[in-house]
């Protein structure tokens, strides 16, 4: 039996902004990676106009509608992962303070 998976989050206007973008530049630039065209896209947005902008934050607004209606129930429930990074990055911090002390203490 598989875990059910979770319905997907609704798009903000910025992903939208981006899904609607990528194509065209693509199509112009097919060597840029990803994180490059993120760049660019987000460049582009920041650019653009007030009343640009607020055409997109509606049409996210729309999105949400339709995804509260696909999705009725649906609940944001952030990753829970979060903790084993920070305890990761706790237990790092612990062993480089640990030998750093015992570093200094055989001199």
């Amino acid at each position: 039996m598989q875990p059910e998976k979770r319905p997907p989050r609704p798009p903000n206007a910025f992903i939208l902004y981006r899904r609607a973008k990528q194509p065209a530049i693509l199509a112009a630039h097919r060597n840029l990676t990803n994180a490059e065209i993120s760049r660019f896209i987000s460049s582009c947005w920041k650019s653009e106009t007030d009343e640009e902008r607020l055409a997109w934050e509606r049409y996210a607004d729309q999105k949400k509608l339709e995804h509260m209606q696909a999705y009725p129930n649906y609940v944001y429930r952030p990753n829970k992962n979060k903790g084993k990074n920070e305890k990761r990055r706790q237990a790092r911090k612990n062993a480089v303070a640990t030998f750093n002390s015992q570093d200094t203490t055989t001199t």
